[in-house]
């Protein structure tokens, strides 16, 4: 039969293999959480462009914040009409 320290000590490295186990499991969590938003996509509605409309700067041509001056010119490529001036 154990003695009561010997039980202390089963119960201390029992607990501390569970605690190991749940860390290794959650390990992934980060990234399944990384990979579940980045499947959301915002739909192209006409509220969404309204917001982005009124977000933007006075002078539409000017590098916003977040972006590079090399990004914006790139994305302003893809609505030539809308940028039409600044291309």
């Amino acid at each position: 039969m154990l003695s009561y320290t010997n039980a202390i000590i089963a119960l201390v490295i029992i607990a501390g293999l569970v605690m190991v186990g749940s860390a290794v499991l959650n390990l992934n969590t980060p990234q399944q959480t990384i990979q579940q938003n980045n499947s959301v996509r915002l739909q192209n509605t006409q509220e969404n462009y309204q917001e982005f409309v009124s977000a933007e700067l006075a002078d539409k041509c000017a590098v916003p914040e977040g972006y590079t001056e090399k990004s914006w010119k790139e994305h302003m490529g893809h609505h030539p009409n809308r940028y039409e001036g600044c291309l």
